[in-house]
């Protein structure tokens, strides 16, 4: 519970939230003053509080808490009407490494305290009691030292918590980081030059280095932190970069010098039991990491470069999948028309788009949404991203003769009800799915093709009878994703006059039918800066109507078949994604970045 409304108290601050010299206290029922005046407790029920105290002499505030008359957040909006003191908000006080450094986290603990920023001779703190006088005194002492003056935020005591952890291990595993890299660059001489290669022997060394083995580990866990979905570890002639992959786009995360790059690409190889004498062909593997019962399968890719071998790391977590159809940020027209279609007893339900673009996270969602003691769910996938409970999930392995096409044939024999296969890549995998989902079975697949009517046409063009598929096919959609707007630091912006420009022929956003609101994220701590805050999926979806099912029959160009889907209401993906900058949801550059070719 919050602590507030000690009568002892001797110390106040000035106007801006700063420690000022220590005064006379406040009058004992100010607090509650202030709360009845707000309307939040009646004069009655101060009395009460005021007696019980008189006998407790525990704080007012608590003591109104406890009786249940108010809520911490009304008392700490209150406190910090009463102290002057505003409010700390996450996601615009952003906590500067500095002053983390300043206040060890053992103190920040005892003293339930936060450092934020260390600047112009001020040191800015939040704090959840700002009558703690021990904690202040404390502060007062350990800032006194180097002249500075102490200003104080209010924040809740979760909020300190969570902020505070969460950022002490974001600066520690940077600093350790960095302090790994100086340990290895200590440990090993200088990179051999790029034409010379070191030997087998001294490779192994390296790789076992146990700096290396930290600093390889403290890598994967920055990324994780970081919620980024690959890892690109980058030769240069003179240094190394690494690169991680979140919401979409890559960001420079670390900048190593070139002499750990031996040790780093070593030692990742052994982990995926990949050849660390083989340096000039491409090779593949994969390892699991596990940490704070954390466990992310992470697929390893190898190509030789010009100044070394460049790796790529796909960071799978296998934690339970717990997505729905909801969380896609499907529009409700979408999301009416998509359950529908994924309800159906039997049929193919086919989704296209570029790496990256959720296919997989929709059909999981769909399966999810599907699974039950009375279905028999059966996939076969490359890799098995997520696992899930009571659905019988297949690895390709291309050695054991593990196929798409050859497990889909064995599926047949498993009695299943609902099959999905990871990607229909050959007309053997497709003619066995289409056979599938005309013999009472419900298919779920991914196919490469830039839109809908495309994908619908995609089965033809790979020799599967024009009738055939037309029967077969039950729903397809094109899918991408966009990067959604931070919501801790939204705000409203008009986008440059070329792009309104570009989206404001017939068929595209008309700015001017009505007036829209464009909204961005603007830049806060809690997006570091970059006004996106995870991403959401825009959808081209098409039911095959009767329309549409006798046009794939005749084998129409697709063409024809977008020209009559539109004419049924099918949304395109720039509409979908228009759909989502009216709703405030992303930025309008985002749709046009992701969607610019595809009308």
């Amino acid at each position: 519970m919050l602590p507030s409304g000690n009568p002892d108290s001797t110390s106040s601050w000035d106007g801006e939230g700063r420690v000022a010299p220590e005064v006379s206290g406040y009058g004992k029922s100010e607090l509650g003053d202030l709360l009845v005046g707000r309307g939040l407790i009646t004069r009655g029920q101060l009395d009460e509080a005021l007696a019980l105290q008189s006998d407790s002499r525990e704080r007012l505030g608590g003591i109104l808490c406890k009786l249940g008359y108010i809520g911490e957040s009304d008392l700490l909006n209150t406190l910090a009407t009463q102290f002057n003191l505003r409010m700390f908000e996450p996601a615009k006080d952003a906590i500067e490494p500095a002053a983390i450094d300043f206040i060890p986290l053992e103190f920040a603990r005892r003293y339930n305290v936060l450092p934020i920023r260390l600047a112009d001779e001020f040191l800015t703190v939040a704090l959840s009691d700002p009558l703690d006088v021990e904690a202040r005194d404390q502060l007062q002492k350990i800032t006194m030292r180097k002249g500075l003056s102490v200003e104080y935020l209010l924040a809740p005591p979760d909020v300190l918590e969570r902020t505070r952890e969460t950022n002490y291990n974001r600066v520690e595993g940077s600093r350790n980081v960095n302090q790994l890299i100086d340990k290895v660059m200590g440990e090993i001489e200088v990179m051999l030059p790029s034409d010379d290669e070191p030997d087998e022997d001294e490779v192994q060394r390296r790789a076992q280095d146990a700096g290396v083995i930290k600093l390889v580990d403290q890598m994967i866990g920055m990324s994780l932190e970081d919620r980024a979905t690959d890892i690109h570890i980058e030769p240069q002639e003179h240094n190394l970069v690494i690169r991680f992959r979140m919401d979409g786009l890559l960001y420079d995360a670390l900048t190593p010098p070139r002499a750990v790059y031996t040790g780093v690409i070593s030692r990742i190889k052994i982990l995926a039991n990949m050849d660390i004498a083989e340096r000039r062909a491409c090779q593949d593997g994969r390892f699991t990491y596990k940490k704070n019962q954390r466990e992310v399968d992470i697929r390893v890719s190898a190509i030789p470069t010009l100044h070394g071998e460049k790796l790529v790391l796909r960071l799978l977590d296998k934690t339970t999948f717990n997505f729905s159809l909801r969380d896609l940020g499907f529009s409700e027209t979408n999301y009416k028309v998509f359950t529908n279609a994924i309800h159906n007893p039997y049929g193919m339900i086919l989704l296209s788009g570029p790496t990256g673009s959720g296919k997989s996270t929709t059909l999981y969602a769909s399966l999810l949404e599907l699974r039950n003691e009375t279905r028999n769910i059966t996939t076969i996938e490359d890799p098995v991203e997520y696992q899930i409970d009571r659905i019988n999930q297949v690895q390709v392995n291309i050695r054991k003769k593990i196929t798409f096409s050859n497990t889909l044939r064995s599926f047949l024999r498993q009695d299943p009800d609902i099959i999905m296969v990871g990607e229909i890549r050959d007309a053997d995998t497709a003619d066995i799915a289409v056979r599938a989902a005309l013999t009472g079975h419900m298919v779920f697949s991914t196919i490469h093709a830039n839109d809908a009517p495309a994908t619908a046409t995609r089965l033809v063009s790979m020799g599967i009878e024009s009738f055939m598929a037309a029967s077969a096919l039950t729903l397809v959609a094109a899918q991408r994703l966009v990067r959604r707007n931070c919501r801790h630091c939204l705000e409203e912006y008009q986008p440059p006059d070329e792009v309104l420009l570009a989206v404001s022929s017939p068929g595209q956003l008309n700015v001017n039918d009505k007036p829209i609101r464009f909204m961005r994220g603007g830049g806060c701590a809690l997006c570091k800066g970059r006004g996106y805050t995870g991403r959401v999926a825009i959808v081209e979806m098409m039911p095959i109507t009767t329309g549409i099912r006798q046009l794939i029959a005749e084998n129409r160009p697709a063409g024809e078949i977008r020209h009559l889907a539109l004419k049924e209401g099918m949304k395109t993906l720039r509409q979908s994604g228009f759909e989502k900058v009216e709703t405030g949801l992303t930025t309008l550059e985002e749709v046009m970045r992701v969607c610019l070719g595809d009308e």
